[in-house]
C-alpha cells in the first residue's frame, strides 16, 4: 500500500495505525488498486478553511476535502480537519475514533467515484460509508 498520513494537528483519537488499517480495508473493499498513491493530511480549520476557499471557492472550514489524482498511480490526497472532527463528534455524541473513520471513508469514496450532488446519492454514499466503518470495527481494530 501506498499511504502517507501526515498529522500536522494531532489530536487524542488520531491513530496512525488504525488510518492505515481502515485505508487498507477500504482498498480492498472498493477493488481500487491498493498500489495507487494515497495522502492523507490532518490539519487544523484554519489550513482546511484556506484549502475550502481556494479550491472549492467556500468560506469557512469543512471536515473533509478529496482531491483526485490525475496519475494513473496516484489515488489522491485527502485533506481532513482534526478540529472539525472533534467538534462535529461532539456535537453528534459520537466517537471521535469512530467518527474520524467515517470521514475518511467519505474522502475516500469520492476518489473512487462517489458524489453527492443530489439528496439519493447524498443518502448512498452516507450507507456506504457506515456500513464501512460497521464492518471494520467489527473486526475490532478501534478501541476507545
Amino acid at each position: 500500500m501506498n499511504l502517507t498520513v501526515i498529522v500536522k494537528k494531532p489530536k487524542e483519537f488520531i491513530d496512525q495505525t488504525t488510518i492505515e488499517s481502515f485505508v487498507e480495508f477500504l482498498f480492498k473493499k472498493s477493488g481500487e488498486n491498493s498500489e495507487k498513491e494515497l495522502n492523507i493530511v490532518l490539519v487544523d480549520d484554519d489550513e482546511i478553511t484556506k484549502l475550502n476557499e481556494q479550491f472549492k471557492n467556500r468560506k469557512g472550514p469543512t471536515n473533509v476535502l478529496s482531491f483526485y489524482g490525475y496519475d494513473g498511480d496516484i489515488l489522491g490526497d485527502i485533506a481532513i480537519s482534526s478540529d472539525t472532527i472533534e467538534r462535529e463528534a461532539l456535537e453528534k455524541k459520537e466517537n471521535a475514533k469512530e467518527y474520524l473513520l467515517f470521514i475518511i471513508a467519505h474522502g475516500f469514496l469520492h476518489l473512487v467515484g462517489y458524489t453527492h450532488e443530489t439528496m439519493d446519492k447524498f443518502d448512498e454514499m452516507m450507507k456506504k460509508q457506515k456500513e464501512l466503518v460497521d464492518e471494520f470495527l467489527k473486526e475490532g481494530v478501534v478501541n476507545g
